[in-house]
């Protein structure tokens, strides 16, 4: 059974994967809205997209519908981690999580960083601060297997 402290870090992460999930699904199913956001992020206006070809601005929204399919089983697959092992307090659980969240975090920040696009990796920073807090809180319960 879980304390009341791993509880509240247990909900925080679902929450946390809850909100890489609503993400996911605004990439597929809001692409116009999501691309709005991203020009203001990378291009400082909102309207950059009007400066694309209608190919290349069909290609980008298939592009985020994709990101946005491949976030979504991710985030699945880490809410069954969560919702499952982690509760259940099995360390395997805890690397899992860990691991793949450290994994995207670098992958994505130095593919971002090294194309130009250097907001993306502040962007990642937010998210991955929302993991990193109660991975970091439960680190030693995982490691004494104190539930």
């Amino acid at each position: 059974m879980m304390n009341s402290w791993l509880r509240f870090w247990w909900y925080w992460l679902v929450i946390a994967i809850c909100g890489v999930t609503i993400f996911s699904l605004s990439l597929v199913f809001l692409p116009d809205f999501m691309q709005l956001f991203f020009n203001k992020m990378f291009f400082s206006s909102s309207q950059a997209h009007s400066t694309f070809s209608g190919v290349a601005y069909s290609y980008i929204k298939f592009v985020y519908g994709v990101l946005g399919a491949v976030m979504f089983g991710w985030s699945v697959a880490l809410l069954y981690i969560v919702a499952v092992p982690f509760r259940s307090g099995k360390r395997e659980a805890w690397y899992a999580i860990t691991a793949s969240i450290l994994m995207w975090f670098i992958v994505d920040s130095l593919f971002s960083i090294s194309t130009g696009f250097w907001q993306n990796a502040i962007f990642n920073t937010t998210f991955i601060v929302f993991f990193v807090i109660p991975l970091i809180a439960t680190y030693r319960n995982f490691q004494n297997n104190s539930f």
